[in-house]
């Protein structure tokens, strides 16, 4: 019996040690947890409890354009920075700073109420006897800070936004060369503060760091040809998204969103219903309308169905099985011919002449022309097309995709893609848009190279769409624009698409200049523009007459 009792309290015993043993392996492991995988963060945030920062930089590389134009970290200005804790606010320091920063009473007690300990305060006037003035101050710094972004906020999409915080890329380039850009040489005014609150005698000041070397990237983007497209699009405050690439090279030569934004005050549109911070040219997709006749006529001449002089009767409307397809002119266009029916965006033809063709061969070379995959030029958010397969290209279906609508979505910048191929002959350039990356010393050392050219369509077959597309311009839905010097081509669409129910008509004018020999594919696209002759064509017109006027 007493034998039993020892066992049993040995046994006891065991399992109290096992337990013992168990509890101190788990405080073991969360000590190794909390040192080693997560020590690096709490010492960063133990940091952070212990310092107020102002960057004066944006630490982060530069960006450029293709001749060396600075896109970002171009503006500085001179800013006090104060340290609230420490300088006195009354009447006297609140006359000086009216007097420096031209600001109210008011504003200088609203910023002074904020929750950082480091306040901003830009200088508008300052002569000797007013900085001698404000430097007599405890708690006063007078610096030369770099903004990140230009005021006047031009290739704000394509080049995004940061989270400031996290000095983390959010959109556009910010985000897609995040790892090549983030963490650069910094300056910054800083102060250390103790375990009471109290700040380290002597800390407040201004810190350069030297010792993380600059990686900066150089764009395809001509500055001056994307300030002339900016320009043609805020004419008249239009929505929509515009693309300019050179033909020889498949270089993107600007790219603009519309409505921009101001990436210094991005908090201000992220519950705004007005689609500020969408990339208009890559992140949405929208059906063609009309500008998708050139994918039409292409695979008509391609497949012999269709001569440019055949004739046609346009009574205004064509029945499809009872589907009843109409054209934008109510009494039709009478007899007419192909390149007629082009001129004009004739609906009834194409829909004859896509019946020849047939779904499959129009949406093959939907997908030879680019306006399937993405074009990948490097940003995260670009989407890709959207066409009809399975059984949505049965039936009627033909209807709509002869006139590019129902199931069809493309992208500004996959439409310029398109517009690039015809432009060269048949000829498949890639668009892009990076072109290297330099150090500090602005050399080159790492070249992003383009894809091979490849011939996707014959050129006997995209010549003869080219004449097409100069009659709209010269004779069609395009003749408004006619008379620039040298001559341009082009097709203008009219996309019906529904947004909460609500019918909305988009614009559409895609083509290239100069007409012989084009030197820039220029995609234009205007939201609910209600017609692409009376909204986009004259876009395009007015960028081409910008970059003429550049020097």
């Amino acid at each position: 019996m007493r034998k039993n009792n020892v066992k049993k309290k040995n046994k006891r015993i065991e399992l109290v040690l096992y337990f013992f043993i168990f509890v101190f392996i788990l405080i073991l492991g969360r000590l190794s947890y909390i040192q080693v995988y997560k020590g690096k963060e709490y010492y960063d945030r133990a940091i952070r409890q212990s310092e107020i920062k102002v960057d004066l930089t944006s630490n982060r590389g530069s960006i450029y354009d293709r001749n060396n134009i600075l896109l970002t970290d171009k503006e500085k200005e001179d800013v006090l920075v104060i340290l609230k804790r420490n300088f006195k606010l009354n009447k006297k320091t609140i006359e000086l700073l009216k007097n420096i920063t031209n600001m109210s009473e008011k504003n200088i007690y609203k910023n002074f109420e904020c929750k950082s300990d480091l306040i901003e305060l830009k200088i508008r006037y300052l002569n000797e006897n007013l900085k001698r003035k404000i430097e007599s101050q405890s708690g006063v710094l007078i610096v030369n800070k770099t903004h990140r972004y230009l005021k006047e906020n031009i290739l704000t999409h394509t080049i995004g936004y940061i989270n400031k915080y996290e000095n983390k890329g959010v959109s556009g380039i910010e985000r897609a060369k995040d790892g090549l850009l983030k963490n650069q040489r910094r300056e910054y005014v800083e102060a250390f503060i103790d375990a009471r609150q109290n700040v380290v005698p002597g800390s407040f000041k201004k810190y350069r760091d030297e010792n993380l070397k600059s990686k900066n990237i150089k764009l395809t983007i001509d500055y001056n040809i994307q300030k002339a497209v900016e320009k043609a699009l805020d004419k008249e405050s239009k929505k929509g998204a515009v693309v300019v690439s050179n033909v020889n090279t498949g270089e993107i030569l600007a790219m603009a969103s519309r409505p921009n934004f101001n990436p210094n005050k991005v908090e201000d549109y992220i519950n705004s219903k007005n689609q500020e911070l969408l990339n208009k040219a890559i992140q949405c997709s929208y059906p063609p309308g009309s500008i998708f006749k050139i994918i039409v006529s292409l695979a008509a001449f391609e497949e012999g169905v269709v001569d440019e002089d055949e004739k046609f009767n346009c009574t205004g409307e064509i029945d499809l099985n009872g589907l009843k397809i109409n054209c934008w002119k109510r009494k039709g266009h009478g007899e007419e011919t192909f390149k007629e029916a082009f001129y004009n965006s004739c609906n009834p033809v194409f829909v004859e002449v896509g019946k020849r063709v047939g779904s499959k061969k129009i949406l093959d070379m939907a997908k030879k022309m680019g306006l399937k995959d993405k074009v990948n030029i490097g940003l995260k958010e670009e989407k890709c097309g959207i066409l009809p397969a399975g059984d949505k290209i049965k039936g009627n279906a033909i209807g709509n995709i002869s006139i590019g609508q129902g199931d069809i979505e493309v992208t500004p910048l996959q439409v310029n893609q398109m517009t690039q191929i015809i432009a060269n002959n048949g000829v498949y350039k890639k668009l892009y848009l990076f072109d290297s990356v330099l150090n500090e010393n602005m050399k080159e050392i790492e070249k992003y190279r383009p894809e091979k050219d490849k011939v996707v369509v014959s050129p006997f077959v995209i010549n003869r769409v080219r004449k097409l597309m100069e009659g709209v311009v010269r004779e069609g839905t395009a003749k408004n624009i006619k008379g620039l010097k040298g001559g341009s081509a082009g097709k203008t669409g009219s996309a019906e698409s529904y947004v909460n129910g609500k019918k909305l008509v988009h614009g559409w004018f895609t083509g290239y200049y100069p007409a012989k020999s084009p030197k820039y594919a220029i995609t234009v696209f205007v939201y609910n523009g209600k017609s692409g002759g009376g909204s986009a064509a004259p876009v395009f017109r007015d960028i081409v007459k910008n970059i003429n006027n550049i020097k």
